[in-house]
C-alpha cells in the first residue's frame, strides 16, 4: 500500500478533495431537508424527505470516517519514516 501511495499520491489527493467537496454539498442539502421537514404537512413528502435525509447522513458519516482515517494514517506514515531513518543511522 505504501508503494501505491508513493506512486499515485497526487491523484489520491485530488480524489479526496473531490469527495470532501461532495460531502460538504450533501451536508448543505441535508440542512435544507431538515428545514423543509419542519414546514411540511404531507405524509408522503415527509417520508420521501426523511429517506433522502437518512441517505445523506450515511454518506456524510462515511466521508467523516475517511477523513479521520486519513488524519490518523498520515502521522503514522511520517512517524514510521522517521523511526526507519533513525534505525538506519
Amino acid at each position: 500500500m505504501i508503494n501505491v501511495l508513493k506512486k499515485y499520491w497526487f491523484l489520491i489527493l485530488i480524489i479526496l478533495i473531490i469527495v470532501n467537496v461532495f460531502g460538504f454539498h450533501l451536508l448543505g442539502e441535508s440542512l435544507g431537508i431538515s428545514d423543509a421537514l419542519e414546514h411540511l404537512e404531507s405524509d408522503e413528502v415527509i417520508k420521501n424527505l426523511k429517506r433522502k435525509d437518512f441517505f445523506y447522513t450515511v454518506f456524510i458519516d462515511f466521508f467523516l470516517i475517511i477523513d479521520f482515517w486519513i488524519i490518523l494514517f498520515v502521522p503514522y506514515l511520517v512517524i514510521r519514516n522517521i523511526v526507519g531513518k533513525i534505525k538506519c543511522k
